[in-house]
């Protein structure tokens, strides 16, 4: 696990949730646990509920699966877990491939798949304008014209997307 300093809340000061959990002094997060997102969490005092498995994530009515590439610079999909009738390795596949088409600079160095608790209607922090939790499946702006054969790969209707 990676240690990291303290994220800061408003006007550069750490957020009170934040002074009361962990004080001054560096802590890890979790693999399970989108980095930017717990740090952005803790450092504002807003709510963040990760969730390890995308079996634990079915048994919520909110869980979704975040696809992500470039260590949380941009979000390639928001998910319902409810939706995902692929296999591991065709969600993991997937996400590779659109990691590919967006960042082959990377190498895959940058891309991970997140479980967690979100509510229809709110946002997934992340760069290039994060992501969205609508209760359907949510693509990037960028993969948008593939909109479609994402939703079939993750009803586990196609294997994977072809870029055209």
């Amino acid at each position: 696990m990676e240690i990291l300093s303290p994220p800061l809340g408003d006007a550069g000061r750490l957020s009170d949730e934040y002074a009361n959990n962990h004080m001054t002094e560096p802590y890890e997060i979790p693999e399970y646990e989108s980095r930017v997102r717990r740090m952005m969490a803790d450092g504002y005092g807003t709510p963040f509920y990760p969730i390890r498995t995308l079996e634990e994530a079915r048994q919520h009515d909110d869980g979704v699966a975040i696809l992500q590439g470039d260590w949380g610079g941009q979000i390639y999909a928001v998910i319902p877990a409810r939706l995902i009738r692929c296999s591991g390795d065709t969600l993991q596949k997937l996400l590779m491939d659109l990691d590919t088409a967006a960042w082959s600079c990377n190498e895959h160095e940058g891309a991970a798949i997140y479980y967690e608790r979100k509510p229809a209607g709110t946002g997934v922090t992340g760069g290039m304008g994060g992501g969205a939790s609508t209760g359907e499946l949510w693509v990037h702006p960028e993969f948008s014209r593939i909109a479609a054969q994402i939703g079939r790969v993750i009803a586990g209707e196609q294997e994977s997307i072809h870029m055209t």
